[in-house]
C-alpha cells in the first residue's frame, strides 16, 4: 500500500473537519438569551417558616409565568431562583445577602420579616448596590427612599384597622402582648397611637422576647390586669402582636378561665398560621374566642390560582403575602426588561416605578407611597372556625381600603376550590425590546451563500471520508 496518499487525505479530511466545526462559530447568530439569577431569601425555618414555604411556591409559579411570557414574546432574558433558608433571623439574612451579593447578584425578594430587612438594608446603604423587593416587611419605621421596595402596606393601616375592629366588636380596654423586635413593637406603638382616635383605653403594652419566649408568667400578668380593670370581660380584648411563636401564649391562655371569656386579636404574623392548626388545644381555644387576625388582601383570579395551587402543594392556606411575592418576581423581571437588561442597578430601580405605573396583578393594584412601599390596601380578617369538628381558618369579615370600613363576609372566597382554576396573568405595558447590537460578518463571495458553502463543506467531508476508505484497502 502506499502510504503517502493515505496521510495525504488524513490530512486534508483532520482539516475538513475542524473547518467544518469552526463555520457555525463564524456565522452570527440571533439574539442570544441571558439568564438572570435573582437571590430569594425566604424564611424556611423558624417562627416563619409556613409562610416562607407557601412565599416560595409562589415565587416558583410567578418564575414559571414570567419566563414563558418572555419566550413567547420574544425577549432576550430568562430569570433563575437562588432560593436561600433566612431562618427567620436577621443576622442569617445579612450573611445570605452578602454572600449572594458577593457571587455579583444584584436583584433580591425578601427578606419578610421587618428585622431581617433591616439588616439587609444596612447592608445597601453601606454600598451593596442592589434593589431588593419584601413581599411582607411593614415595619413603618424602615420606609426610607432607597431601593429597597415594600409590596404590603406599612404597620400604620393596620395599627388603624385593628382599633376600628376594637370599636365595632365594643372593645373599650385592650392589653397588647408583643414580640420585641422591630415589626412587633412598631405595630403595638401603631395600635396604641390609633387607639385615641377611637377612644380606646390601651391598659398596658408587655413584650416578651422572641429568641426565648416564657410565656407562663406573661399570662399570670395579663390575668392579673384583667382582674383590676373592674370592666365588663365582653369589653375587654387581648392584642397579640406574634409570630407563630405566639401559639405557645394561647395554649398558656387556655388553662386561665377569664381568658377564655375576652376578646382576641392578632396581626399579620399568625394570619392563617398553619402551626396554629397542629396544635389541637391552642386552636381549639382560638376558635372558642374567635381569634381575629389581620393581614392585607385581595381576592382577584391570579390570586385564587396562586392560592390553590400553592395550598396543593404544601398541604396548608397560604397567607396573602403569596399574592404578594408572585408580584415581586414579576414586576422586578419586568424592571429589568424596562432597562434594557440588569447591567445598570440604578436603571432598574427606576424602572419598577414604571413597571408599576400600569401593574396589576394577583394582589391587585400596586401604588406606592414616596417612600417605596405599598399606600394601603383592603385588609381581610381572618379567624379560626370549627367546621365539622376541625378547625380551619376562614374570612370573616373585610376592611374596605376604598370605603375605610369593615364589613361582614358572608362566603370566604377562598373557602371551595374552583372546579377550573384561571389561567389569568397580570397586567401591564409590555417593555420594549432591545434593539439588537449589529455584528459585522464576513461578506461571501459573489453569489455564493452560507448556505451553499456549508452544502460544499458537507460534500466534500463526504468524498475525503470516502477516499480514505478506499486507500485504506
Amino acid at each position: 500500500m502506499n502510504f503517502k496518499p493515505v496521510r495525504v487525505v488524513s490530512t486534508a479530511l483532520l482539516a475538513l473537519l475542524v473547518l467544518s466545526l469552526v463555520l457555525p462559530l463564524a456565522i452570527p447568530s440571533s439574539a442570544q438569551v441571558k439568564e438572570i439569577t435573582i437571590g430569594a431569601l425566604y424564611p424556611l425555618s423558624g417562627d416563619l417558616a409556613s409562610f416562607g414555604k407557601a412565599n416560595v411556591e409562589a415565587l416558583k409559579i410567578a418564575l414559571e409565568d414570567v419566563n414563558k411570557w418572555f419566550e413567547q414574546n420574544g425577549y432576550p432574558w430568562r430569570f433563575k431562583l437562588e432560593i436561600r433558608d433566612s431562618e427567620t433571623k436577621p443576622e442569617t439574612a445579612k450573611s445570605l445577602f452578602r454572600t449572594l451579593h458577593t457571587a455579583g447578584i444584584r436583584y433580591f425578594l425578601g427578606p419578610m420579616s421587618s428585622g431581617e430587612l433591616k439588616e439587609v438594608i444596612a447592608e445597601v446603604k453601606a454600598g451593596a448596590k442592589a434593589v431588593v423587593i419584601s413581599p411582607s416587611s411593614t415595619s413603618p419605621a424602615l420606609a426610607l427612599e432607597d431601593t429597597i421596595y415594600r409590596f404590603p402596606p406599612p404597620d400604620d393601616f393596620q395599627g388603624k384597622v385593628l382599633n376600628m375592629l376594637f370599636q365595632k366588636d365594643g372593645v373599650t380596654h385592650v392589653i397588647i402582648v408583643y414580640r420585641n423586635d422591630d415589626w412587633g413593637k412598631g405595630l403595638a406603638d401603631f395600635v396604641e397611637l390609633y387607639s385615641k382616635d377611637f377612644k380606646i383605653t390601651i391598659v398596658d403594652k408587655i413584650p416578651y422576647d422572641p429568641k426565648a419566649p416564657t410565656f407562663g408568667p406573661i399570662v399570670e400578668t395579663v390575668r392579673t390586669k384583667i382582674r383590676g380593670l373592674g370592666v365588663d370581660l365582653s369589653k375587654v380584648a387581648i392584642n397579640l402582636i406574634a409570630f407563630e411563636e405566639g401559639v405557645g401564649f394561647l395554649t398558656e391562655a387556655s388553662k386561665i378561665e377569664e381568658l377564655g371569656k375576652v376578646k382576641w386579636y392578632g396581626s399579620d404574623g399568625t394570619a392563617l398560621s398553619a402551626e396554629l392548626l397542629k396544635d389541637p388545644v391552642a386552636s381549639t381555644f382560638a376558635a372558642k374566642v374567635v381569634w381575629k387576625n389581620t393581614i392585607t388582601f385581595a381576592a382577584t383570579d391570579i390570586a385564587v390560582r396562586v392560592y390553590w395551587t400553592v395550598k396543593d402543594r404544601v398541604g396548608y392556606s397560604p397567607d396573602p403575602y403569596s399574592f404578594i411575592s408572585y408580584d415581586c418576581l414579576w414586576v422586578l423581571a419586568l424592571a429589568i426588561a424596562y432597562a434594557g437588561g440588569p447591567e445598570n442597578v440604578d436603571k432598574v430601580a427606576e424602572a419598577v416605578w414604571k413597571v408599576l405605573e400600569t401593574y396589576e396583578g394577583a394582589s391587585g393594584k400596586i401604588t406606592l407611597n414616596k417612600y417605596g412601599d405599598r399606600a394601603g390596601s383592603d385588609y381581610a380578617i381572618f379567624a379560626p372556625v370549627t367546621i365539622a369538628g376541625k378547625v380551619e381558618w376562614r374570612m370573616v369579615e373585610l376592611y374596605d381600603f376604598g370605603k375605610n370600613t369593615i364589613v361582614k363576609v358572608e362566603k370566604d372566597p377562598f373557602a371551595e376550590k374552583p372546579a377550573t382554576l384561571p389561567t389569568t396573568l397580570p397586567k401591564f405595558s409590555p417593555p420594549p425590546k432591545p434593539t439588537p447590537t449589529p455584528t459585522p460578518t464576513p461578506t461571501p463571495a459573489p453569489g455564493v451563500s452560507p448556505a451553499l458553502i456549508a452544502v460544499i463543506v458537507i460534500v466534500i467531508v463526504a468524498v475525503a471520508a470516502i477516499a480514505y476508505y478506499i486507500l485504506r484497502r
